[in-house]
């Protein structure tokens, strides 16, 4: 399956099974691979977030609305 496959299989999900894929995909990455991508505080930082997003505490803000905000103002090609 090619990467624009899984892209295009991951819309269909809901938000919790995004939720669920992401973190099976950041558990793929050994523990040395993720000690090289994020320091202790910010994995603390995405854990508290994580958390809160699970809590309802975040309103989670759908990627389209995002990249189109970001289309917007910085002429980005859509």
């Amino acid at each position: 399956m090619t990467i624009e496959a899984l892209k295009s299989e991951t819309k269909k999900l809901s938000k919790l099974e995004k939720l669920e894929f992401l973190q099976f995909l950041a558990g793929l990455l050994s523990d040395e691979e993720r000690s090289n991508i994020l320091t202790p505080e910010q994995e603390n930082t995405l854990l508290s977030r994580r958390e809160d997003v699970m809590s309802g505490k975040i309103k989670m803000i759908p990627a389209e609305q995002v990249k189109a905000k970001l289309v917007k103002k910085y002429g980005l090609p859509s």
